[in-house]
């Protein structure tokens, strides 16, 4: 038998709302945060303790609310901002459903105090569970302030899905740090459990609130562009191709003032960087887009995130010529090697393989020539056939045991294919070693055997890298954590680290990009057990400071390379799983030119 329909009560159909809109305390003080701005704040101030898990209070000197307006403020689709079916083509305001304040409400003890300047005295207004408990006259500045406690109590299954204090705060600021860089002539400061931890000063224009946000490094590698198609304009500011991140995160994306995250714009931006950066790398990007607003439709995501353009090919078009146009004028750093940005190498009809054009090695042996008969020379000594270990019969190597290591015993070193690729010769068949994958192994396991602070290298100058507040907040928790792995950090006021060690092995990455994925490694293992994320972190840095593709090697590298790997345990794959090496028996040879 069916079930009755039946009407669900206010206070249910409040938290599925609030399930929409405040999935974590950044939520609500994205809420409250774009209230304050929507009542012209032009100075706001959010508290947080413990990460705005146990409160979060934000307040501001915008225009206040009327006292008789204050309770509908906690009524579901009360708003100031439209009125009419018209109205939601024009929008121009951050807030406009009318959800935000009771689904806040339903999850949460919320106190408001607000008084407009005209006024001589403000009102109060508490609220608990979506129930208003008290409205009453109170003393305070013109502006509002809002103060959530208590948050999830009446649903103590969400609270469980909170994470650490460090990430929650992080979130956090990640949300003021949008916010804020959109709005330079507003004064922004965050105080985290006392301590302010993100000021941001009223500034004339855009790109000094970058530089105030986003940090120096960011600044100093990046290119401002600009590009304008009818009534649609893009501005903003986009980093040199040897300014890359580990993930897409620090893709900043505002359609009418407004923060977005859309694949299509994303995917624009990335298309423009596709040949002049490393794969699995993302560059950086603070990116305005302005249209009328009768060719967006912002009503498409409870949390306001997501939009939807009328001619979006046309959009997408813009951004990806625009960020184009600006990295052809762009240049790397002068010791920068950019992916595929070297010269292409040229194809040798006499062994089938890759050769540079260059003599010579891209790193320590630069005057060297690079010839076969030099790889051959360093590849044929006793070290190379001094092992009876052999590699497996057929397909990717598995390294589960000592006697399914990859070897070099009686291998002849073919080339190099590719630019990335080994190529090996032997009486059982070819074998192919990846360049990347073995240096990520080797570097891993010799991080993993000297893990402890001895194993550090000091810098001869201690260097001082710009962050995010965000970020920085993600590494409070984190120093021991990483000093145990030989990276001597110290947080630096509230927007920079100091950092004066580093693992031998990854002395020549570039300290900086090294931090930066580091935050962004930390960022996305915050509930992982100490020995997992120790294990992530270490695969990442391994990555970072592994050989890349499109490397040319001269042989003594090589030779280097063969013998640090047959050295190294669980050698066949690399830290992500993917194999080190494909072996081709003959008789698979012989079988695919029908010999067999």
């Amino acid at each position: 038998m069916s079930k009755r329909i039946s009407v669900l009560s206010e206070e249910v159909a409040n938290q599925i709302a609030a399930g929409e809109v405040v999935e974590r305390p950044a939520s609500i003080v994205k809420e409250l945060v774009e209230n304050a701005l929507d009542a012209d704040a032009g100075d706001i101030r959010i508290e947080l303790v413990r990460g705005g898990c146990e409160s979060i209070r934000v307040a501001d000197n915008g225009s206040g609310i009327l006292r008789d307006d204050v309770a509908l403020v906690f009524e579901r689709h009360a708003t100031s901002k439209i009125s009419r079916i018209d109205d939601l083509g024009r929008i121009g305001s951050f807030g406009f459903r009318g959800e935000a304040m009771a689904s806040i409400a339903s999850v949460a003890r919320v106190e408001l105090l607000s008084r407009r300047p005209e006024d001589l005295a403000g009102t109060k207004a508490c609220v608990e569970a979506g129930f208003i408990s008290e409205i009453a006259p109170a003393g305070l500045p013109p502006g509002t302030q809002v103060t959530i406690t208590k948050l999830f109590a009446n649903v103590p299954a969400r609270r469980k899905f909170l994470k650490t204090e460090a990430t929650e705060q992080g979130a956090c600021l990640d949300a003021v740090t949008r916010l804020a860089l959109v709005h330079p002539h507003v004064r922004f400061s965050v105080v985290a459990d006392g301590r302010e931890v993100f000021a941001a000063p009223a500034a004339n224009d855009v790109s000094r609130r970058i530089a105030m946000v986003l940090g120096q490094d960011f600044v100093g590698r990046s290119r401002e562009i600009g590009g304008q198609r009818g009534q649609v304009r893009l501005r903003g500011f986009v980093s040199t191709p040897d300014f890359t991140r580990s993930n897409a995160k620090s893709i900043f994306l505002y359609v009418n003032s407004r923060f977005i995250r859309d694949a299509s714009l994303g995917h624009a931006v990335l298309a423009a960087y596709r040949q002049v950066i490393e794969p699995r790398r993302y560059p950086a990007a603070v990116l305005f887009l302005d249209l009328p607003g009768e060719d967006v439709d912002v009503n498409v995501h409870p949390a306001k995130l997501e939009v939807r353009f009328k001619n979006s090919r046309e959009i997408y078009d813009l951004v990806a010529t625009t960020v184009a146009q600006g990295l052809a004028a762009a240049r790397t750093a002068p010791d920068a090697v950019a992916y595929r940005l070297a010269p292409r190498e040229t194809r040798s009809a006499a062994s089938g393989f890759w050769k540079p054009k260059e003599t010579g090695s891209l790193r320590e042996r630069p005057d060297e020539a690079y010839s076969r008969r030099n790889l051959q020379q360093a590849l044929e000594t006793d070290w190379l056939r001094r092992s009876e270990k052999t590699f497996p019969s057929s397909g990717p190597a598995a390294a589960t045991s000592d006697t399914q290591k990859i070897t070099f015993a009686d291998r002849g070193y073919l080339g190099q294919f590719a630019g990335t690729y080994l190529a090996f010769g032997g009486p059982d068949g070819l074998t192919l070693v990846d360049q990347h994958a073995a240096h990520e192994r080797i570097i891993l396991e010799r991080l993993k055997a000297s893990a402890s602070r001895a194993a550090s290298q000091p810098l001869l100058l201690p260097e001082v890298v710009s962050l995010p507040p965000a970020q920085i907040a993600l590494f409070a928790d984190a120093l021991d954590l990483l000093g145990d792995i030989g990276l001597e950090l110290e947080i630096f006021g509230r927007d920079a680290l100091v950092v004066k060690a580093l693992p031998a092995d990854l002395s020549r990455v570039p300290t900086a990009d090294l931090v930066s994925d580091l935050a962004d490694q930390l960022a996305g293992e915050a509930k992982l057990s100490l020995a997992c994320r120790k294990e992530k972190i270490l695969a990442s840095l391994a990555c970072r400071a592994a050989i890349k593709a499109n490397t040319a090697l001269c042989g003594d590298e090589v030779a280097a390379l063969c013998r640090d790997l047959e050295q190294t345990p669980f050698n066949a794959t690399c830290p992500h799983g993917r194999p080190v090496s494909v072996h081709f028996s003959v008789y698979e040879i012989e079988k695919l030119f029908k010999r067999k």
